[in-house]
């Protein structure tokens, strides 16, 4: 039996009682809350983190031993949200540049599909773009990332076997395909036949001649596409019975169409956009026959200089094909003062003339700028015949004085409605 009258014996300073995780001089029985050493997780955030799972390389037996004492963890490294900082990231002037993908593997993530998403892509970075998404590795890495492939900037490198590679290899992703001036052979429209996601296809810069056939064979496989834009140089088309995308809203007719291509093709009701531009073989007949099918719908309509073949009025009867216009832009050269007379220009009974913005061009050709006067668009404001229109729009080239009254008074009567008169 141990003897309870012993003295009890004492430790010296040299005996002391191990604990795991606590150096010489810290209090072992002291209860208050205390801040757990930042080394205990100084591995975690030196990329020993999964990319899946994301799990992470921690000292178990230390951390357990360290919560027990009452610690409390408190990170250093990140004072703000993540979420957080990546909005503030957006309001940078750079806000997606390959900088912020070395911060960490999250920020490497998040930040690559949006930078991704939109590449600027110029003749300078052309080449080594395609040769990083050519590799094989980078198949996958790069799949489902870009939406939108501007290639407006490329003028000697854009070579029909990349453009070809690149619609290939994006085709899952890409909503909009800008082309270059360069190329756009039979390559490149097979290879768009695989984009099922286009939204947007701007072929106006090609300068390569593009069978319109195979153009539409192409786009049959995009049921989504919403904006066409037709090739400069296009081969005009002998088979207008034609199946148009059934979402399509907006059209910019140009290159060698003809018109038989106008008259008897059938346009999807969906058209609320028109544009005419670069169109060397059509007349103005076959322009109004046209918008006397589909110029009820229309919103915006503009037609372009140069149209070889209209006529000086050919393009007087607009707004009685077209009532529904917010948006005209038309050149001087194919239309005379009768536009805005009240014969070809009558007030809508059921609601007003929705126009708001005339934008009125000029190609400097002497002698147009006679054809119109300010007062003819003054006293069809006035007579309520454009009661909508707020912003107007005039070539420098008409010659108009802008100091003197009939000018003026235009001014006037539109700053009364709100709106202004500029220069272009």
């Amino acid at each position: 039996m141990a003897n309870k009258s012993r003295p009890k014996k004492t430790r010296g300073q040299l005996y002391k009682k191990y604990v795991y995780g606590v150096k010489d001089n810290d209090p072992v029985d002291v209860e208050t809350e205390t801040t757990l050493q930042q080394e205990v997780f100084s591995e975690v955030w030196n990329g020993y983190v999964w990319p899946r799972s994301q799990f992470q390389k921690v000292d178990v037996l230390k951390v357990s031993v360290a919560l027990g004492r009452g610690m409390v963890v408190q990170e250093d490294r990140m004072k703000l949200p993540f979420e957080l900082i990546l909005l503030i990231l957006e309001h940078t002037e750079h806000p997606y540049c390959l900088n912020h993908l070395l911060i960490s593997r999250a920020f490497y993530y998040v930040l690559m599909p949006k930078l991704y998403y939109y590449p600027r892509l110029k003749s300078s970075n052309f080449a080594q773009f395609v040769d990083l998404i050519s590799q094989h590795q980078n198949k996958k890495r790069f799949e489902g990332l870009v939406k939108i492939l501007d290639l407006s900037q490329i003028i000697q490198s854009g070579k029909n076997s990349y453009v070809s590679k690149l619609l290939r290899r994006f085709s899952g992703s890409l909503e909009v395909f800008i082309a270059s001036q360069a190329s756009f052979g039979l390559s490149p429209l097979i290879s768009l036949r695989l984009c099922h996601n286009l939204k947007i296809l701007d072929l106006r810069l090609v300068s390569e001649t593009v069978n319109l056939k195979e153009l539409f064979n192409s786009i049959k496989s995009a049921p989504l596409l919403e904006q066409l834009s037709f090739p400069r140089s296009s081969i005009s088309c002998e088979d207008y019975d034609m199946e148009w995308p059934s979402k399509l809203w907006y059209l910019r007719l140009q290159g060698g169409i003809s018109n038989k291509f106008l008259t008897e093709s059938r346009f999807p009701a969906s058209i609320t956009s028109l544009e005419f531009a670069h169109c060397p073989n059509i007349t103005g007949e076959a322009i109004n026959e046209m918008l006397m099918h589909i110029g009820y719908n229309l919103r915006r309509l503009s037609i372009f200089y140069p149209m070889p073949k209209l006529k000086s009025n050919s393009l007087d009867t607009v707004f009685l094909y077209c009532p529904n216009l917010v948006y005209l832009y038309i050149n001087i050269e194919y239309f005379s003062k009768d536009l805005f007379h009240d014969e070809l220009l009558p007030p809508l009974e059921e609601y007003p003339r929705p126009l708001r913005t005339l934008c009125i061009d000029s190609s400097g050709l002497l002698g147009q700028g006679s054809k119109i006067h300010p007062d003819d668009l003054t006293i069809a404001l006035w007579e309520e015949r454009l009661p909508c229109l707020t912003s107007l729009k005039v070539s420098m080239m008409l010659g108009w004085n802008y100091d003197s009254d009939s000018v003026q008074d235009l001014v006037n009567e539109l700053e009364d409605r709100g709106g202004a008169l500029y220069k272009m």
